[in-house]
């Protein structure tokens, strides 16, 4: 049975029992970015997806310092639900969120799976212009009609051979706030997180997809600077890759977390 809720304007829902594990979305989207994770990891584990502020089913604020305001969110809805500390996984924008929210408060969580993220982001190559214009791209297509970004994106859409993440960001095309997106991209466009990172020693996994390999650099870049991390390629695979590849990112992560001694 799934549970849901909102909680000072940040909509949650919880699947399953037992050790909890927290999904951070990415850009836009919302927790439906998780289903064939939450399908899978409920059975052994407390699964808790959210809507960051600003996205999908929760409220908007009036700020341009959105990671404040999720990392505040998140660690009020720990305490509400009386939870001292779990397994956070974080995709591409929900991978940055993690980050910030581990490096203020590494006592709350155990485990860290990276998923298609960034620690770095602004641009030292051509390469990763590339990257940044991309998601200068993103930025202004949030801003069209909905209905013609819509239809835009059935002729362009590179994501045709992976369902789960071409019905996503159909999703994200008709529902994503341009105001909210924007500040949020805006605000992690010259991020840097490197160097804190190397305080931490949370057991991490850093999982990409192959086809952007400007995104591989970025993603090998948050593993060497962590103390205690796997890092893994998928093939065949681009942002969002647990849903170009749920099953292998499923079995990656059950994986991780048996590795690391991890109570079922």
């Amino acid at each position: 049975m799934t549970y849901k809720n909102y909680y000072d304007g940040l909509y949650y829902e919880i699947n399953g029992d037992g050790y909890p594990i927290i999904f951070l979305h990415g850009i836009g989207g919302s927790h439906h970015m998780f289903h064939p994770q939450v399908e899978e990891l409920s059975q052994h584990f407390m699964t808790i997806t959210v809507d960051l502020k600003g996205n999908g089913k929760s409220t908007s604020v009036n700020t341009l310092n959105y990671l404040d305001v999720h990392v505040d969110s998140i660690l009020n809805l720990l305490d509400y639900l009386k939870i001292k500390q779990a397994v956070f996984i974080g995709l591409s924008y929900g991978g940055i969120v993690t980050q910030v929210f581990s490096i203020r408060h590494p006592d709350k969580v155990s485990k860290m799976i990276l998923i298609d993220t960034y620690g770095q982001t602004f641009p030292k190559d051509a390469e990763e212009i590339k990257l940044t214009l991309l998601g200068a791209c993103v930025v202004l297509a949030s801003w069209f009609p909905k209905k013609l970004l819509r239809k835009s994106l059935t002729y362009i859409d590179p994501y045709h051979k992976w369902e789960l993440a071409q019905q996503q960001l159909l999703s994200i095309s008709e529902s994503c706030r341009a105001k909210d997106l924007t500040i949020q991209m805006v605000e992690v466009f010259n991020i840097n997180l490197l160097e804190d990172l190397k305080k931490l020693d949370t057991p991490t996994l850093v999982i990409v997809g192959d086809q952007i390999k400007s995104v591989v650099k970025k993603n090998k870049e948050i593993s060497d600077n962590l103390v205690n991390s796997q890092f893994m390629i998928v093939e065949d695979s681009v942002d969002p890759t647990n849903l170009c590849q749920p099953k292998i990112v499923n079995r990656v992560i059950l994986l991780f977390l048996k590795e690391n001694s991890f109570p079922y």
